[in-house]
């Protein structure tokens, strides 16, 4: 084997062994596409035709797929903004009062991601019926808070972690208030982990299912309950229609990532 044909397997294999995974993995979700196009009543693959009945049935207010889907957005929203602020506030609390305290508030904030989610959900059933916010927008919204904050406060860890404190001390002996140093001094410089947060808060509020199956029953209907019921009572073609809308969005956001963001980056000085 000659050197140059070695060179150009080194470098081929590792992007042909990274395409067949990619490809392993995300292939199997493009079946949804040809299910959801089906004109039968059941998933199935298209027989006599394509069809966009199912895609129309998921704006049919009565059939329950928009408001759940509404209800959905607008307590991820809501559990995004919030989590990323406490987030926010708790990771520069962390990074400028080094101690004790910071390190055991952090381990507590990090409890949902170790804490089973179905012990975590009866805990929340006694505790909620208690003060009665079962099956509240308040209540699902406060849950969705503290199952996301977790992965918002590693985010803008993450940031603050490259943030040199002697940018700060240098404010403070220009005579800078504590705001002035927040707005100019560290809140741009930890700007992508606040956003990574944001997203990372949203998501987890968008798919959360076991603990919201336990809190809510018919006042608060959001997206995985309404999949999840749906997959319980009858399989129906709109679940594919649904997961092709979720995909179509996914890859938009992707594709937007990788072209509009990297321009402003660039554009960057």
């Amino acid at each position: 084997m000659t050197p140059r044909t070695r060179r150009l397997l080194e470098r081929a294999l590792p992007k042909v062994f990274a395409w067949l995974l990619l490809a392993f993995l995300f292939v199997p979700v493009l079946v949804v596409i040809p299910v959801a196009l089906t004109d039968r009543d059941y998933l199935s693959l298209p027989n006599n035709g394509i069809s966009f009945d199912h895609f129309a049935a998921l704006a049919n207010w009565r059939a329950g797929w928009m408001p759940s889907i509404l209800t959905s957005l607008g307590i991820a929203v809501a559990s995004s903004v919030v989590a990323t602020a406490a987030s926010v506030a708790f990771a520069i609390g962390a990074w400028v009062y080094v101690g004790r305290w910071p390190s055991i508030l952090r381990v507590v904030l990090l409890s949902p991601l170790i804490v089973p989610p179905i012990i975590y959900a009866v805990g929340m059933v006694r505790l909620w019926s208690k003060l009665g916010l079962l099956d509240t927008w308040l209540g699902v919204t406060i849950v969705h808070v503290i199952l996301a904050m977790p992965l918002a406060v590693l985010a803008v860890g993450a940031s603050l972690s490259n943030l040199d404190p002697r940018l700060v001390q240098a404010a403070r002996s220009l005579g800078a208030r504590p705001e002035t140093i927040f707005g100019r001094v560290i809140l741009p410089n930890i700007v992508p982990g606040t956003v990574a947060g944001a997203i990372l808060a949203f998501i987890v509020s968008w798919d959360e299912i076991t603990v919201t199956l336990f809190i809510t029953s018919r006042g608060i209907v959001t997206l995985p309950r309404k999949i999840w019921t749906s997959i319980a009572d009858a399989v129906d073609p709109a679940l594919a229609a649904i997961a092709t809308v979720m995909l179509a969005v996914t890859i938009v956001g992707l594709i937007l990532r990788m072209t509009v963001w990297d321009r402003i980056a660039q554009r960057r000085p």
